[in-house]
């Protein structure tokens, strides 16, 4: 489909300021390779206008002590709007970032919802606790730490930025916004529909740009706290100038996530897991699969399985309907993971594939099929790809498998598939956030429950209730 991105703004100061500045890269429809606009990044001079304007609504507290029923208020007001921005949203995402329309469609519909979540939040809980005292009671609170830069990925854009937006507008924080520079055309549904809600001066400001923009924002004094999505290059960047400073950060960095198939596994319901993890959002999100674990028993017969279960998958358009893949995001992100396969084909690594990609006359984007590498050792495997690409390795014993699963300094997702009362005792021995057994799924087991990483993989655990918190820091007051 031929796609117009809306016109590429910054939002500052109440006030909406195109764009002029251009960065290196330009941005294409990745299906179709299609040109659609150049990348833009804010000056430092409007850094300093966003965060300027963002510190005195703070200081003032036209934002940060409006009590709790009013700031719900407000956050309804951007759902509602949000709502109706739902399409535009999913259109700007699927071509962008390549991921299908259908999955597109839902992360929008996330977008309202989360600020409908986090109004929910508000009007539950008390502005304050009382506790017994010595002399009198005890006041405990739980206040906005203050200005908050939210810094959103490219790979699921929409959804990701409106959690983080809603948490810490709930949570009484002003904010700033960098969306990705890869992905930035829902962004500005995004911000517009914040804008169209007349929150306070100066509550929301969105700046456009890479990295630096988002490091001139999260190593400025005056920004509180920094919630970043992202890669483990650039979280490296945002934990160290937060820790210098000692400010909170909340990383969420990706994995490289090992789903491991006992020898008791239903293998068909195995090998459509392995699809799953190779294929949803076109392997381009955190909890991917990365490492296939594989009781040597069963690994032929698996294999067999996943390979005729690729001749199934369809890639094409991500706004075709009959995609039940689409590309990846852009040309320097597809040749990386042809690099990596590269690098493991020429330490020995079998490929394994078995999907047709579209016909180059039809559609010139950054198409790659899932694929699976056999015959390595898992020292090889240690690192995140974030593409259609998992490695294989087997075992013959649970303690080896625990030990594979182990392996990577990750710790994000796993998935085991077994008999039960086997995968459940394997899954308490991996070291990941989230666990699933029997299923791969891109959505949580259940939405209220916090969404973990351990080790490379992030800091501080997400979730509506957890990334809510995150904005927030406690004052106790008591008489002595």
């Amino acid at each position: 489909m031929s796609y117009q991105l809306p016109k590429q703004q910054h939002y500052i100061n109440e006030q909406w300021q195109v764009a002029t500045n251009k960065l290196d890269n330009d941005l294409f429809n990745a299906s179709s390779g299609e040109f659609l606009d150049h990348q833009y990044s804010a000056t430092d001079v409007e850094i300093e206008q966003a965060i300027a304007c963002a510190n005195d609504n703070f200081n003032s507290g036209r934002w940060s002590q409006l009590n709790y029923i009013k700031r719900a208020e407000f956050l309804e007001t951007i759902a509602n709007i949000m709502a109706t921005k739902t399409e535009d949203i999913a259109i700007a995402d699927a071509v962008q970032t390549g991921v299908v329309l259908s999955l597109t469609q839902q992360f929008a519909k996330v977008c309202s919802l989360a600020f409908l979540g986090a109004a929910k939040l508000l009007r539950e809980l008390p502005e304050e606790e009382l506790y017994d005292g010595p002399v009198s009671d005890i006041v405990l609170q739980r206040l906005p730490l203050g200005v908050s830069a939210i810094i959103a990925p490219w790979n699921a854009p929409s959804g990701i930025a409106c959690h983080k937006l809603a948490s810490a507008l709930a949570a009484g924080c002003p904010v700033i916004f960098k969306p990705s520079e890869w992905a930035a055309g829902s962004a500005q549904f995004i911000a517009q529909a914040i804008a169209e809600a007349n929150l306070p001066q100066g509550t929301f400001q969105m700046l456009l740009g890479g990295s630096h923009v988002g490091g001139k924002v999260v190593s400025d004094p005056r920004v509180a706290a920094v919630s970043f999505t992202g890669g483990a290059a650039g979280g490296e960047g945002v934990g160290r100038v937060c820790g210098e400073q000692i400010k909170p950060a909340q990383l969420e960095l990706g994995g490289n996530n090992s789903l491991v198939v006992l020898a008791s596994a239903d293998l068909n319901a195995a090998a459509d897991g392995i699809i799953t993890g190779l294929t949803t959002m076109n392997a381009q999100w955190c909890r991917a699969l990365g490492r296939l674990i594989v009781d040597a028993s069963v690994k032929d017969e698996l294999l067999a399985l996943v390979k005729a279960k690729f001749a199934q998958v369809t890639l094409g358009s991500s706004t075709d309907s009959a995609s039940t893949m689409g590309p990846l995001i852009h040309q320097a992100h597809l040749a990386h993971v042809q690099s990596r396969v590269a690098d493991y084909v020429a330490q020995g690594g079998e490929v394994i594939c078995n999907s047709e990609l579209p016909s180059q006359a039809d559609l010139n984007g950054w198409y790659y099929p899932p694929t699976l590498i056999d015959g390595l050792e898992g020292s090889q495997t240690l690192e995140e790809i974030f593409g259609p690409v998992a490695t294989v390795h087997s075992f013959t014993t649970t303690e080896q498998a625990t030990v594979l699963a182990n392996q990577t300094d990750y710790g994000l997702a796993a998935y085991v598939f077994g008999e039960a009362e086997q995968a459940w005792s394997v899954a308490r021995t991996l070291r990941a956030g989230v666990i699933k057994i029997n299923n791969v799924s891109l959505f949580a087991l259940r939405p209220d429950l916090p969404r973990a990483a351990w080790g490379k993989s992030g800091l501080g655990d997400e979730g509506t209730k957890e990334t809510f918190e995150f904005f927030r820091g406690t004052r106790v007051i008591g008489e002595a």
